[in-house]
């Protein structure tokens, strides 16, 4: 798994370096998710690698998005791949997570609701 800053410090990246998020990788890929998880830690969360993912690693990123929303930040995702937009499509998970092209999409949406207070997706 990849973790590294963003052009502003105020918001982490988190890369995973997996090709598939499934019911083997899905606990690990958790744990690495949740290790950014602070009070008010803003993540992007891109899965640019990712061309997979199963219901258990879905449910691993719903976890994650609701964590860091209850301390008061925020995780966002971006570079989606094909086949997985398609999960994230029929899941409707772009109605409680924001889903971004770019990098700098999210960040740019991470740092915007950091400055007006809300950590809602858009």
């Amino acid at each position: 798994m990849s973790s590294t800053a963003v052009p502003d410090a105020r918001v982490r990246l988190f890369r995973p370096e997996l090709r598939k998020i499934d019911i083997v990788n899905s606990e690990s890929f958790n744990d690495s998710l949740l290790s950014h998880l602070g009070e008010g830690a803003r993540l992007v969360l891109d899965l640019s690698n990712v061309q997979f993912i199963d219901s258990s690693g879905l449910g691993k990123i719903i976890f994650a998005l609701r964590s860091f929303r209850d301390r008061g930040g925020d995780l966002r995702i971006c570079s989606v791949q094909p086949p997985v937009m398609v999960l994230f499509t029929m899941v409707r998970l772009r109605e409680i997570a924001g889903i971004d092209k770019t990098v700098e999409e999210s960040t740019a949406a991470l740092l915007g609701s950091a400055d007006s207070g809300s950590g809602g997706a858009s």
